[in-house]
């Protein structure tokens, strides 16, 4: 029974609105739907709402061939996502996420909901980022082609951020396999395979098997097994990082030591299609000599203060991100910020976790732009990071140039205030570059 008078109480429509509607009161139609474990559930709801948010509805309660039962199916939508059209329909407010914001902009164009569906499509544009894009791809049931390509171009641009995301341990082998046929990602191929491994551990987890070398292979399968580009790796970063895994077979090993070696191979399992509009580069780490945290009295620690490096490089590129020391095990708070000449150009605040294995001999991990920044050559950039977590490796005997191809990067002490870190000593092994 609702409180006494509790109209009352409340002193605007939308509020009342709401509250009949959250307490199901004075309600004339059902609307039944699949909720998140498959089972069919009814939200209750009111006609006359229904009908001046939508012409479809309209047309459904009061046209001509009007429903007169009580309960309507709502075909090719979910519980959660229906409520999210319903709370638009009574507040005029709506909760998306990446999670729920294809089948909200579904429901918009289904029921004629042109505000809705600029909302939806303003969050898209606007808020949608590449880890987020496995959850919008993910639902096999509901397409929009225009979103679709955007999460692809996403996923194509920015394709380490996207695969290293938890929404990627939770694909389809379909959608895999698609991800690893694409030839415009912009990846390096070792990046892509621990993400390959990772999911494939997921879904040994899920299902209850031991992480054996004859399960991993197993569950991700041959075809999966035969997308990845292993003759696109380094033959030192191949024997670090897939040797250990097992996934292959010995003629699949044999076939491409030979091809590291150039020697005609006796069979060309693997493609060595460069993927990409752009090549990504990460150059040698700066440092000569890299110490642990744990190394005698000597550790890199963390305060409020910022770790700063200046860098130029000799030809115009595009820096994509950066490099940082971490600790195994460890998660950092960082606020990273870029400038050109003293002026500030970008700048991201985040949570990230070091990477499960070591990169050259310490553990670390790559924070990302949200876009690419375009470097001219000879003019002097600045990295600047304010970093909150435990003691991490760090570097010493830095180089001042580090040649890469025909790239060369040249670090130099920074004139904004740094912690500690010199072009001799302390963070940023390395910057990530693409061209």
């Amino acid at each position: 029974m609702e409180p006494s008078a509790w109209q009352t109480k409340l002193s605007s429509f939308k509020e009342r609105h709401l509250y009949a509607y959250n307490k199901s009161l004075f309600c004339d139609v059902e609307l039944s739907v699949i909720d998140a474990n498959g089972d069919k559930v009814t939200i209750p709801a009111h006609k006359y709402v229904l009908a001046i948010s939508s012409p479809v509805f309209e047309a459904m309660f009061y046209g001509e061939s009007a429903e007169t039962g009580r309960t309507n199916d709502v075909p090719d939508c979910t519980k959660e996502g229906l409520q999210e059209m319903l709370r638009y329909f009574y507040s005029d407010e709506v909760n998306l996420t990446e999670s729920n914001v294809l089948e909200v902009l579904y429901l918009a164009e289904r029921y004629m909901l042109p505000f809705l569906k600029e909302k939806c499509e303003e969050y898209i544009k606007n808020k949608l980022k590449p880890e987020d894009v496995f959850h919008v791809l993910h639902p096999p049931q509901i397409r929009n082609e225009k979103v679709e390509q955007k999460c692809w171009d996403m996923v194509d641009s920015d394709a380490e951020r996207a695969v290293s995301s938890e929404s990627f341990l939770n694909v389809s082998r379909e959608m895999l396999c698609e991800v690893l046929g694409r030839d415009t990602m912009s990846i390096d191929e070792v990046v892509l395979f621990q993400a390959v491994e990772k999911w494939a551990l997921n879904k040994l987890k899920e299902q209850g098997l031991e992480e054996s070398m004859e399960n991993k292979r197993a569950v991700l399968g041959e075809e999966v097994i035969k997308l990845i580009r292993f003759p696109l790796m380094l033959q030192k970063k191949f024997a670090e990082n897939v040797l250990p895994s097992g996934i292959l077979t010995l003629d699949e090993v044999t076939e491409l030591i030979r091809f590291f070696n150039k020697i005609v191979p006796l069979s060309a399992s693997f493609s060595n299609a460069k993927r990409g509009k752009y090549e990504v580069v990460v150059p040698n780490a700066r440092f000569k000599s890299i110490a642990a945290p744990s190394s005698g009295l000597h550790y890199w620690a963390y305060s409020s203060r910022s770790d700063a490096i200046d860098f130029k490089v000799n030809k115009p590129l595009f820096l994509a991100g950066v490099r940082l020391f971490g600790a195994k095990g460890c998660t950092y708070v960082v606020t990273l910020a870029l400038y050109k000449s003293a002026q500030p150009i970008t700048q991201l605040s985040s949570t990230f976790p070091t990477e499960d294995n070591q990169t050259d001999g310490y553990y670390g991990f790559n924070i990302y732009l949200d876009e690419l920044v375009s470097t001219e050559a000879g003019a002097v950039y600045t990295i600047k990071a304010t970093i909150s977590g435990p003691p991490s490796y760090y570097g010493h005997l830095g180089k001042a140039s580090i040649a890469f191809n025909d790239i060369l990067i040249t670090y130099l002490d920074s004139k904004i205030p740094s912690y500690g870190t010199t072009s001799k000593l302390g963070q940023f092994p390395t910057v990530v570059l693409k061209r």
